[in-house]
């Protein structure tokens, strides 16, 4: 349960880090990757809870 809190946290802070370079206008490259980390961060957290309701 520990890691899917770790989970929350880490999609948290990779989504506001998101919405900030957005803001900011990075370079898309920039946004792309957080959007990619943010992505595997949530498959990784939906994969969990599935094995966790299984």
């Amino acid at each position: 349960m520990e890691r899917m809190r770790q989970l929350q946290r880490k999609i948290e802070s990779v989504r506001l880090e998101l919405d900030e370079a957005l803001l900011q206008r990075d370079k898309f490259d920039s946004y792309y990757q957080k959007s990619t980390e943010l992505d595997k961060l949530i498959e990784e957290y939906l994969e969990r809870k599935e094995k966790v309701n299984i």
